[in-house]
């Protein structure tokens, strides 16, 4: 058994180590494209909507840099009013397919939504497929609340959020699409939207900035271009007096285009994800780190201070060289206590974190039932999920309960589980995320892993095969799916300089302890 999983992990780390969160993060910037990073639906103004006074069929390209088209989104709009109100009925078909070492990379959202001129998005239903891997979310929107029933792994859990008292539906694969109106230049909106991909609401600024003609098929179309500011990220949208969106672009080399049907429904090119993978991981200078070092000293920049990696009792900071060390769980003199608010919220259930669900609950007893401390309750749930799940690129939104099912996925389906089971047999957990140094790409990938306490915060990789997860791993972010979002400004922001990762180490592991 320990020969094989050996074998597993040298193949993971060095063969396939493009973790899911790279995967996961283009599906989440293309599912908030055009609301979060291009253009929100507006506030109603009193101005009729041209989908209100006819049907609209929208066909947009999903491209990474202007000609490697990785999928596309069909966009149906059919004018109808229900209770006496003036508005429009949505369908859309939205998928995503490219090679990945390998592996096709499949990703498709159906579903239907009705929106008031009025108020906006009232009723939705939306089913998303990676590979086998399905979800469904279905709802309402009204009095300033969002209630809704996510249907995975074979249950339903019921979640409400609340909203403005207008609310227009946004992202999921370009969603919003059929929501953005022709502004003039000079104008500036606020407004807040729902995103079902993501399960969460947002709120942006939208600039009207300047007229320009853009060719579509050979022939000029008349658009008005829209920044859109959310935090420190700034995006473009090109806006016809139709209220189609033409052309989009992220900061980031994503892009949106107007497309024929025919254009999109023709096969992708095969090289598309190398160039995805080169944008989106990090190359460091200096030699490289190696994964099997218990000290490793790295300098890392950010365009933005911010962003730099938060401290804790593994990765410590000396003027701009961060050290981060190999952590020792058996080491009990540098212990610390959770507030009673960490300790709750680190075995609790998330929409996506079912630990207390009873088959979670009942499989986490299944096989924590020989150990005796938490790290040996840690170490069990480890060796059953790193044996049991099988390393597979998807395009998942994951939760445990399907991933217990499906027994297969990447690095955010392992990170999912292993924080239920955890939880569900008693130890505070949390999901990291950050980044990892590959071998085969010699660059730091975005990837997903654990912490569990166990008198501190112990970093364990359920994917990797890390136990004790090595100084290769920077943490981040501290979050779950939701967290997601965050890694944007990330994207090209960061510096990293492997300055000596042979120096003997002069500084024990840290006694105190940060959480971002």
């Amino acid at each position: 058994m320990w020969e094989r999983k050996e074998i597993q992990k040298v193949l993971w780390t060095r063969k396939r180590i493009i973790p899911a969160v790279i995967i996961l993060f283009w599906l989440v910037m293309v599912g908030g494209l055009l609301y979060r990073e291009v253009a929100l639906p507006y506030l109603y103004r009193g101005i009729p909507s041209a989908r209100t006074a006819r049907p609209q069929n929208i066909w947009l390209g999903l491209y990474f840099g202007e000609e490697q088209r990785v999928g596309f989104v069909h966009l149906r709009t059919t004018p109808e009013d229900r209770d006496f109100e003036t508005g429009y009925a949505m369908n859309v078909l939205a998928r995503l397919e490219f090679p990945l070492f390998g592996d096709n990379a499949r990703f498709q959202l159906t579903g239907e939504a009705w929106q008031s001129i009025h108020d906006g998005l009232r009723t939705f239903a939306f089913s998303l497929d990676a590979d086998g891997h399905a979800m469904r979310i279905e709802g309402v929107a009204e009095d300033g609340v969002i209630r809704a029933d996510l249907h995975t792994g074979g249950e339903k859990t019921s979640f409400s959020l609340p909203v403005g008292r207008q609310v227009l539906l946004s992202g999921g694969m370009g969603l919003s699409a059929a929501s953005i109106p022709a502004m003039t230049p000079g104008e500036t909106i606020y407004m807040d939207a729902f995103d079902p991909t993501t399960m969460s609401t947002s709120r942006a600024k939208l600039q009207a900035l300047r007229h320009e003609t853009v060719e579509v098929s050979g022939a000029p179309v008349e658009t008005v271009v829209i920044a859109t500011t959310v935090g420190p990220v700034t995006t473009h949208v090109w806006i016809s007096e139709e209220e189609e969106v033409i052309r989009a672009e992220t900061p980031f080399g994503l892009i949106i285009k107007k497309i024929s049907p025919e254009e999109a429904l023709s096969p992708t090119v095969e090289d598309e994800a190398a160039n995805m993978v080169r944008a989106l991981a990090v190359t460091a200078t200096g030699a490289p780190p190696d994964p099997d070092a218990d000290v490793l000293r790295l300098r890392i920049t950010a365009d933005d201070p911010s962003l730099l990696p938060p401290q804790d009792n593994r990765q410590k900071r000396e003027d701009d060289v961060y050290i981060i060390r190999r952590q020792n769980p058996l080491d009990t003199a540098r212990h610390i206590s959770l507030s009673e608010d960490q300790a709750q919220r680190y075995v609790a259930s998330d929409m996506f974190i079912q630990a207390e669900h009873p088959r979670i609950r009942s499989f986490a007893e299944s096989l924590v039932e020989d150990a005796d401390t938490p790290w040996e309750k840690a170490l069990s749930i480890y060796d059953w999920l790193y044996d049991a799940v099988e390393k597979e690129h998807v395009l998942s939104v994951p939760s445990a309960l399907e991933v217990l099912e499906q027994l297969r996925g990447d690095c955010n389906e392992h990170a999912i589980l292993f924080a239920a089971l955890a939880r569900a047999a008693g130890i505070p957990t949390r999901v990291v995320i950050g980044l990892a140094w590959s071998r085969e790409m010699e660059r730091f990938g975005y990837h997903a892993w654990n912490e569990v306490f166990v008198g501190k915060w112990v970093a364990i990789d359920a994917t990797f095969g890390e136990k004790v997860v090595g100084p290769t791993h920077i943490k981040l972010i501290t979050g779950g799916i939701d967290q997601w979002p965050r890694l944007l400004p990330y994207i090209g922001a960061l510096g990293i300089e492997v300055v000596n990762d042979a120096a003997p180490d002069h500084h024990p592991e840290a006694t105190d302890e940060v959480s971002p």
